[in-house]
Formats: C-alpha cells, sequence, structure tokens
C-alpha cells in the first residue's frame, strides 16, 4: 500500500491518523529488502546523535580538565551532557526532518530540510552542551574544591570573563566541531531525502504492478 497525502479520499482507501501512518511508514523503511535505498533513512539519526555524543563528550572533559574535577562528578555530567545531546539529536532529527519527509507534512523545500537539520544539529550537539558544560564544571569545583573559582556574589561579569579564559584553548576544536555536524546533517539529509523519492517510487510501481495483476485476474 502507497502512502498518500490527499484531500481527496478514495471510496477502498484505508485512513490513517499521523501516528499510524509514521509506524506504518517506518515500518515499511525498516522491513525494505534493499539496504541501499534506505541507508539514511535507517541510520542518519543514530550517525548524527553519535556525533552529537562524541561533542559533548570533548566539550565536558575540556571544562573537566581546566577546573582539574578528575573522577569527582564524572557520572553526574557526563549524563546530560554527553549521553543527552546524543540521544535527542537522534529523537529530534527523526522527528523533525525524517518523519516529516516521509509524511510530506510540511512539504518543505531540499533546502529547508537541510536547515532544519543543520539547526538541529548546532542548538544540541554544540550550544546546549556549551551551557551546560561550563556551569557543571563550575558547580562541582565549588563543592569539591578542585579549583578557585568565583562566586555567585562577585557578579555574571567576573564569572563570565573566568569561562572566556578557560573557553579560548576550545574555541578551534569547538569551530570544528560546528563544521563536522554542519556538513554531515547536510550530507546525510540529501541521501536521506534520495531514500525518500526512491523508496516512494517503488512503492508506486510495486501498487501498480499488484492492481494491474488484479485487474487481468
Amino acid at each position: 500500500m502507497a502512502l498518500i497525502k490527499s484531500s481527496q479520499i478514495p471510496k477502498d482507501a484505508v485512513v490513517l491518523t499521523e501516528v499510524e501512518a509514521a509506524s506504518y511508514i517506518w515500518d515499511v523503511v525498516n522491513n525494505w529488502e534493499s539496504l541501499s535505498d534506505t541507508w539514511a533513512l535507517r541510520y542518519a539519526p543514530a550517525i548524527l546523535g553519535s556525533i552529537n555524543g562524541v561533542c559533548g563528550v570533548l566539550i565536558n572533559s575540556h571544562y573537566r580538565k581546566k577546573l582539574k574535577l578528575g573522577t569527582y562528578g564524572y557520572f553526574a555530567s557526563v549524563i546530560p551532557i554527553s549521553l543527552m545531546p546524543g540521544v535527542l539529536t537522534a529523537l529530534f532529527h527523526r522527528h523533525l526532518v525524517s518523519t516529516d519527509m516521509l509524511l510530506m507534512k510540511t512539504n518543505a523545500c531540499p533546502l529547508c530540510y537541510e536547515m532544519r537539520s543543520g539547526i538541529t544539529q548546532v542548538v544540541l550537539g554544540s550550544v546546549y552542551p556549551m551551557l551546560l558544560g561550563p556551569t557543571s564544571a563550575l558547580m562541582f569545583a565549588t563543592r569539591y574544591s578542585t579549583y578557585r573559582v568565583p562566586e555567585l556574589r562577585d557578579g555574571a561579569k567576573v564569572i563570565f570573563k573566568f569561562l572566556k579564559s578557560k573557553t579560548v584553548s576550545f574555541t578551534g576544536t569547538l569551530t570544528s566541531m560546528v563544521a563536522i555536524q554542519m556538513v554531515a546533517s547536510s550530507i546525510l539529509t540529501y541521501y536521506e531525502m534520495k531514500n525518500n523519492i526512491s523508496l516512494k517510487s517503488k512503492l508506486m510501481e510495486i501498487e501498480k504492478k499488484v492492481i494491474s495483476e488484479h485487474e487481468l485476474a
């Protein structure tokens, strides 16, 4: 059965809710025999999530080393700063890009999908960890007295200046991470679009063949 979004419903059509339609089309993608037709749709969210997970690890490690935290509070920081960006990236990309593309929910242009994917990637893989990473490191450094850090009563300006001094050496790495995130999201989203076109075309061919055989019978 081909999945079609239409305002005119044929008499023999099976009407699906958006959740049912998404479940159906992902079952088709995951069970499709030819991996070359669906590899990007299947694995792009996980690949992009892994990239952001690694970026979260690098950001977390940088600030922990700068404030000499060692193993103090490691697991408490690695989950929100490293694990969560990876998981959220995979979930958001699959929902906002892959599923939207398969269901043709917004009829967005190819560039729109690439921009949406890129923004999601950078926000969850760089902006989010860069907010939590320094904050977490400051909190643990204060709690375990591993490094002399500004106190809240010193004011936001002093704290910001302190964090800026600890971030300067990381600027090059951060720039490279953002570039990798943008390029990876753009390339994988492009191949997802190719997979989507190929899959829809072959589904229509299969349906036409079935209808033709049914009419001949």
